[in-house]
C-alpha cells in the first residue's frame, strides 16, 4: 500500500461488465472488510482472493435480487456474480478444495459497492449456478 493511494483505491476491485466484457471498477464495502478481520485469516483470504476471482471469471451474472436475504441493509441490491473459484480457505487460512455442491456468490449494490459474498448451494441441474436461480433473480445477464 503506497501512501499516495486513497482509502477508496485500497478497496477497489475489477469486475467483468456483462454488457461488453470489459473490466470496470467496484468498491468493496469497508464495513464488510472490517467484519472479515474479526473472523480470521481464512475470511480475509476468501474476501480478497475469491471475491476478485468470481468478479473476473463469473459463470453467470444475475441482475435484480428477489430475496430479502440477498439485499443489502442500505441501498438496493443490483447484481449477483456467481462462480466456482479453484480453492477455498480454512479458518486459519490454509488453501483447501472448494466445498462440493457449492458456488460462490458476490453481491453488488446499485452504487457499485460489493457488499456481501459467500458460498451458497449449487443448483442440482447446473452446478455452476446457485440453487433456485430462476426465481431468485429477475434476469440473467451472462
Amino acid at each position: 500500500m503506497g501512501r499516495d493511494r486513497s482509502r477508496r483505491e485500497e478497496l477497489a476491485v475489477q469486475a467483468v461488465d456483462p454488457a461488453d466484457g470489459t473490466l470496470y471498477e467496484l468498491t468493496l464495502s469497508y464495513e464488510r472488510i472490517r467484519s472479515m478481520a474479526l473472523r480470521g485469516r481464512g475470511a480475509i483470504l476468501e474476501g480478497s482472493r475469491l471475491v476478485e476471482y468470481v468478479l473476473q471469471h463469473p459463470a453467470a451474472i444475475f441482475e435484480g435480487l428477489r430475496r430479502d436475504a440477498d439485499d443489502p441493509r442500505y441501498g438496493a441490491g443490483w447484481r449477483c456474480y456467481c462462480g466456482t473459484p479453484p480453492c477455498a480457505f480454512s479458518g486459519n487460512g490454509d488453501e483447501i478444495n472448494p466445498p462440493p455442491g457449492m458456488v460462490y456468490l458476490v453481491f453488488v449494490n446499485d452504487e457499485e459497492v460489493v457488499y456481501n459474498w459467500r458460498w451458497d448451494r449449487a443448483d442440482s441441474d447446473n452446478s455452476r449456478l446457485p440453487q433456485d436461480h430462476g426465481t431468485r433473480f429477475r434476469e440473467r445477464l451472462l
